[in-house]
Formats: C-alpha cells, structure tokens, sequence
C-alpha cells in the first residue's frame, strides 16, 4: 500500500516516522514543508499539494488539528476526496466532531472510498515511540486492511464497529481526563493552603481511592516543574466543546461539559492556548 500523508505536527510526523521503520512507501504533505525535511531524509516523498497526494495513494491518512482543518483538507475542489481513486481507504487519526466525520464519509462512500475514523491518544510521546492507544470505526473488512498500519504505530488498537463510535469514545475519555485534571488542580491548592506539602498528598492520592493516569503518571512531573504534556490547551478546549455538543444528540446529561468549556477557555485566555493543557490546574491556585 502507498500511504499519503497529511498532517505533520506532533501527532503526525512521529506517526509517520514510526511507518518508515517499519518499511511503508510513505509520500507526505504538510501546510509547512519544514516539518517534512527529518522525514523526507528517511526515505518519505514530499507532494506539492493535497491533490497530488491523493491521486497516488492507496490509503490517504489525516492528522489535524480539528474539524475545521479537516474539512478544508478533504472537501472542495482542491480537497483529497475530489482528486481519490475509488477503492481508496481514507484513514483520519485525529479527534473531530461526529457531525463533520459524518458528511465527509458520506461524501467518500459517494466516489467509492471508505473511511476509517482511528483517533489516537498518548501524545506526542506515544506517536515518536509507535504506542499510541487507538479507538477504530468503520467497516470491519476495511480495519482488517490498514490493520497492519495501525499495528506500526500503536500499541494498544480498540476496534469499536461504526466509525462514530471511535469518536464518540475518544471525546469522552477526554473528558474524563480534563476533568479529573481540573479536579486534581483544586485539591493541591486547597492542599497546600491548608498546609499540606503537594508531593506528599500526591503520594496519598496515588495510594487511595482517588488515584488516576493523571495523578500517575503526570503530577510528578508537573510537581518537578516540568512544562506537561505537548496536548496543548487548544486542543483541549476545543474537545471539550465536542463533548458539550454530544448533548444536543443524546438523552444522558454530561453535567460538567459547559462549564468545562468554559474553563479550557479561560485557561487559554490567562496562559496561551499553546501551553501545555494541564496549565487548567494552575486556575485553581
């Protein structure tokens, strides 16, 4: 299979050098060619445009920053999916609003291409070292095809069924994350203007019942004074607000998705929406 590549900033292009490692034909396309140079010495071939790395492709792979992003790359008359073959396999990576998942696919489904939806988690880490978690929908005959695409760049593959399933999956674990880190901020500064030492209580927190992958693996770190994760507040806030509008399609209340929103948006407003998304916590001092 000859991938074509679209999308890469941190997510991306460790994905992509994960793929070839493992010896994939890779071309690769990027709104800033400097972030293909380390790749195109590897071995992956530079496309001028959106176009040319559609037409060659056998599976076109997505990793943008948002819905917005994605449309832009896969719509219009310079977008992949006017310039795909059919019996294309469209393959997104990235965390978008079911909605806009929606109509691209069906757009696809119309020229004969499948779509894949496979949001990643890990970071950028995760993406440099090819063990990203990965949530997949689609076609079943189609995730058995780019099974072993996905293999070479995580280490952990949820096949869910339909591909808003993989979305939906994805936005609310998030969610949990963010909350549970915004939680986590409020308990250290109530902590520590009590007077308790924060790297003490984090040690009870890891120990007890409010333990989480934030308090283990991340609080640490934070505490050492290292800047967090490269997910950055952007990327939260707007997640965030994907999640606040799955309610205008499900009867279940996410009681905490607008205020959570609202917060990420502050926290980008006070720190910078570049900085790392765990800054949410210094709200609470």
């Amino acid at each position: 299979m000859h991938i074509g590549f679209i999308g890469l900033g941190n997510m991306g292009g460790g994905m992509v050098a994960n793929l070839l490692q493992q010896g994939f034909d890779i071309s690769v396309y990027d709104i800033q060619r400097d972030k293909a140079e380390v790749l195109i010495a590897a071995g992956a071939n530079w496309q001028n445009s959106i176009p040319e790395i559609a037409i060659n492709a056998d599976v076109i792979m997505t990793s943008l920053p948002g819905p917005k992003q994605l449309e832009a790359v896969m719509l219009g008359e310079s977008g992949a999916i006017a310039h795909t073959r059919p019996g294309t396999i469209w393959l997104d990576t990235g965390t978008n609003s079911i909605e806009i998942m929606n109509k691209i696919s069906a757009l696809a489904s119309e020229r004969g291409i499948d779509s894949i939806a496979a949001p990643v988690s890990g970071g950028a880490k995760g993406a440099e070292t090819g063990t990203l978690s990965m949530y997949v929908g689609g076609e079943q005959e189609t995730f058995d095809k780019i099974k072993g695409i996905l293999e070479a760049i995580g280490s952990q593959i949820y096949y869910v069924g339909p591909l808003t399933h993989a979305i939906l999956a994805k936005l609310l674990i998030n969610y949990l994350c963010f909350i549970n880190t915004k939680a986590l901020g409020e308990v250290l500064s109530l902590g520590s203007e009590a007077g308790i030492d924060p790297k003490q209580l984090t040690s009870m927190i890891q120990a007890g019942s409010g333990s989480s992958w934030v308090a283990e693996k991340l609080l640490p770190s934070i505490l050492e004074g290292a800047p967090g994760p490269a997910f950055t507040l952007n990327l939260a806030h707007k997640d965030a607000c994907l999640v606040n509008e799955l309610e205008q399609s499900f009867k279940t209340s996410l009681e905490f998705s607008e205020h959570l929103c609202e917060v990420l948006q502050q926290a980008c407003d006070t720190y910078g929406g570049d900085k790392s998304f765990t800054k949410m916590m210094d709200l609470s001092e």
